[in-house]
């Protein structure tokens, strides 16, 4: 029979260990969620439309997430660093149709209309898929 190695530990010393262990993967946890408060709502919308975009089998039902005119405007930016513009957007949503794309009620905003990705994808691939 092989000699297997043991561990003896006492009582405080288990305690000791396991209550740095659960204080280390307290620490992690806190800051994971510290860096997702840091974002806002419309930040990480804008983060998944973006990786949407680029890759479509990174969303399984871009029919059930949306975005307002805001979160689209921010997807590229002017010369200056800043969102395009509100006349920008406009032109896009004329140009592209997705102004006869269903829409819905902001739920956090009331008025703003929001668009499913699915609908901005095929709006943002005819707009800038022809230049």
């Amino acid at each position: 029979m092989d000699a297997l190695q043991a561990l003896v530990l006492t009582d405080a010393q288990l305690r000791m260990i396991l209550s740095e262990a659960a204080r280390q993967g307290a620490a992690i946890a806190v800051e994971a969620l510290r860096a997702e408060l840091h974002q806002s709502p419309d930040d990480m919308v804008l983060q998944k439309l973006r990786t949407y975009l680029t890759d479509p089998t990174s969303i399984a039902n871009p029919a059930d997430n949306w975005a307002h005119s805001g979160i689209i405007r921010q997807l590229q930016t002017a010369p200056g660093g800043k969102p395009k513009s509100a006349a920008w957007f406009m032109k896009f949503q004329r140009e592209t149709g997705l102004h006869a794309c269903f829409t819905r009620r902001s739920p956090a905003f009331g008025r703003r209309r929001e668009w499913a990705f699915s609908d901005i994808k095929l709006a943002w691939n005819a707009y800038y898929g022809r230049r």
